[in-house]
């Protein structure tokens, strides 16, 4: 395969991609184990939850979502890339979740490098408020 089919339409639309796929069982293998360790760190995260702050659950459910998109949507792929049925087999599809999966992460990135700064100093700010306007009980 040359590098130059990733810049032809007709790659991706091939109704009836390469039936020899040599890395079809080593990535059932990865996409599994993927599966198995978000389910793992699916109920880690359950046990942990009240423990962790609204951006840390924030993080780590958007990254445990990321995991169960990658593993199931390319298990169900390579079961229809197996079975060789025309146009679900498309070389598409892959390549529309790996776009969307970069995307999510970039915007992870971007929510963590620079959203999340701003609202912890517009925590701060808050809080340096919120000394003057607490309510006061009298006792008597």
């Amino acid at each position: 395969m040359s590098i130059l089919h990733l810049f032809k339409l007709s790659y991706y639309i091939d109704s009836f991609a390469d039936p020899d796929f040599k890395l079809l069982w080593p990535l059932v293998i990865l996409l599994g184990l993927v599966l198995i360790t978000v389910i793992i760190g699916q109920r880690r995260f359950n046990k942990l939850n009240r423990n962790l702050s609204g951006d840390q659950k924030f993080w780590w459910t958007h990254w445990l979502n990321i995991g169960y998109t990658i593993s199931i949507v390319g298990l169900f792929h390579l079961f229809i890339r197996y079975e060789n049925i025309p146009y679900l087999n498309w070389r598409l599809w892959p390549t529309l979740v790996i776009l969307g999966v970069a995307s999510w992460i970039i915007y992870l990135i971007y929510y963590r490098r620079i959203i999340l700064p701003k609202k912890q100093a517009e925590r701060e700010e808050r809080k340096g408020v919120a000394t003057y306007f607490r309510r006061r009980h009298h006792s008597k």
